[in-house]
């Protein structure tokens, strides 16, 4: 099978792209960083020349996976223009080239889409038939449900094949902390430089060790059955679920750092939701199962990090 991953130089893109050579899959990567490596194309999925040229070379694709994108809650409140053009006119682009060339695509969406249901229940796939801007509390969730709007839209009236992805709290070693990357990138950050760090109380996450979630995209591809007129999504994540206060005293434990790094405040009123509990159901019916125990995650990433001090 020939597969082309969007954003493959991104924190999950290096990872399934390396999976799926592994797996021996022939990949083609793109991305926009400028570098000179295998299977790699410099292409940006906005625009419209980029993305025919890469299908006409290639004289198409089984498969694409769409990771490439505009990622994160605060990121989309500070450049709402450019996510919302690139997670959509570039969706667009390539289900045009999809359609064309009978590839089927992977459509990476996120957990935010749920949003305020988040606070009423545990969200499961079909919860898309009541999703709506109102609910959704941030601009990156927006543009993520949108795109899978567009995506459904095309699989039920023009004959695209696809499936959705939805990520619940991804992460592993090889990000750099930001304020604009995870918990528990900022937590592990702070923690190995002795600065204090903020922790949102009444919040709650399951966290999903990389390997676990590219293993989660790969028994998504191997077995899911793509069916004409019918989008359909997973939810990938753990079930391994743990208070945001919680993480942080375990990491400033595995750090051995003192508890007073830590400032717990109140959650944000906007953008967040508390907490994210989640059926995962039909991804386990298909085989998936989590290896990498949170405790054994966190200690990878710990270090990785000093690693890089």
């Amino acid at each position: 099978m020939k597969i082309l991953v969007t954003g493959a130089l991104g924190f999950i893109g290096k990872s399934l792209f390396a999976a799926l050579k592994k797996e021996g899959y022939e990949v083609q990567g793109i991305d926009l960083v400028i570098a000179d490596y295998d299977d790699y194309i410099r292409a940006d999925i906005t625009y419209f020349e980029d993305v025919w040229k890469l299908f006409k070379d290639n004289n198409g694709f089984d498969m694409v996976i769409h990771l490439a994108g505009e990622v994160g809650r605060l990121n989309g409140e500070e450049y709402p223009q450019r996510m919302i053009y690139v997670n959509e006119f570039g969706t667009l682009n390539l289900i045009k080239m999809c359609i064309e060339y009978k590839s089927k695509l992977v459509y990476f969406s996120t957990s935010e889409v749920y949003g305020t249901l988040f606070d009423e229940k545990e969200v499961m796939e079909e919860d898309f038939n009541v999703l709506s801007p109102t609910k959704v509390t941030n601009i990156y969730a927006m543009s993520k449900l949108f795109g899978e709007g567009i995506v459904n839209h095309y699989v039920k009236n023009y004959g695209l094949l696809a499936v959705g992805i939805r990520p619940f709290m991804v992460y592993g070693p090889g990000v750099i902390a930001s304020k604009y990357k995870s918990a528990i990138d900022q937590f592990i950050y702070n923690a190995l430089n002795d600065n204090l760090f903020t922790v949102h109380k009444s919040s709650e996450r399951a966290w999903c060790y990389v390997d676990d979630f590219v293993n989660g995209v790969l028994t998504v591809i191997k077995h899911h059955e793509f069916k004409e007129k019918n989008y359909e999504t997973y939810n990938i994540g753990t079930q391994e679920y743990i208070a945001t206060e919680e993480l942080a005293k375990l990491i400033l434990e595995l750090t051995g750092k003192p508890y007073d790094l830590m400032r717990v405040v109140e959650l944000p009123d906007k953008f967040i939701s508390g907490r994210k509990r989640f059926f995962n159901e039909k991804l386990r019916k298909l085989g998936w199962e989590q290896k990498v125990p949170l405790r054994e995650g966190l200690m990878k990433v710990i270090e990785w990090y000093r690693g890089m001090m």
